[in-house]
């Protein structure tokens, strides 16, 4: 937009808003192109028109309209353009009488009025789309938030296995120990009651086994002394 020698944004006049380029739709009032008025009575700013030179220097450029295809001479639009074809762009149309100043004015409102009309649409779709985004976007960080929670329960849950499983381990290692501690103390009696056993007796002990030892020997000898034979009553012979 221009700027007036304050620095403060001055708005377009309204007269200007409706002249802009046919293929891009730039606007002239914005003062960052520069436009041509075609013989063909279409309006193109400097990127959207091929120009080639005439046949000698002295000719007019010729210009390819990309709305009608057509090679046609132009002009640019500047107040130093014939009045003829400045009229074309006169703030009050309606003024001068001219139905085909008033003819082209209007077309060139209609072709402005679809083109917003079609950036309206593609306004509203992209701002549905960013709705049907926002929704998205909020459905998937109530996921993150509950998968953020799922996963601390579970880190949690973790921490707790890790614990059993060491305590486990150091009860398995203190049983083991016990009974290492176990099996050695149970050594060590058996070999000092083996040690008591291999030692001399006293003397009550041999008077014992000499007493148990005699018994014995009396006791074979009267198995020895047993008759194993019939017994033979003396004969005491006697007459009757």
């Amino acid at each position: 937009m221009p700027r007036s020698q304050a620095g403060q944004t001055v708005e377009p006049e309204a007269c200007k808003l409706w002249i802009h380029c046919n293929s891009c739709c730039a606007l002239f009032c914005d003062k960052k192109h520069t436009f041509f008025l075609l013989a063909c009575h279409h309006v193109f700013c400097e990127r959207c028109v091929k120009v080639s030179a005439g046949r000698t220097p002295s000719d007019a450029p010729i210009f390819e309209c990309s709305t009608c295809r057509r090679s046609v001479r132009g002009r640019q639009l500047t107040n130093s353009m014939p009045n003829h074809f400045k009229q074309l762009f006169h703030p009050e149309p309606f003024t001068i009488g001219n139905d085909f100043v008033e003819t082209f004015q209007r077309g060139n409102h209609r072709h402005f009025d679809k083109y917003k009309e079609r950036k309206e649409l593609e306004m509203d779709k992209l701002s549905k789309d960013i709705e049907v985004a926002k929704s998205v976007c909020q459905k998937r960080f109530l996921e993150a938030q509950m998968l953020r929670v799922e996963r601390k329960k579970l880190m949690q849950r973790s921490r707790y296995i890790k614990a059993e499983v060491a305590n486990r381990k150091a009860e398995m290692h203190r049983m083991a120990q016990a009974y290492r501690s176990r099996s050695l103390t149970s050594q060590s009696s058996s070999s000092a009651q083996c040690s008591v056993r291999g030692r001399p007796r006293g003397r009550g002990t041999a008077t014992q086994s000499s007493s148990r030892r005699r018994s014995k020997e009396s006791r074979e000898s009267a198995k020895r002394q047993q008759i194993t034979s019939f017994i033979h009553p003396p004969n005491h012979s006697f007459d009757l």
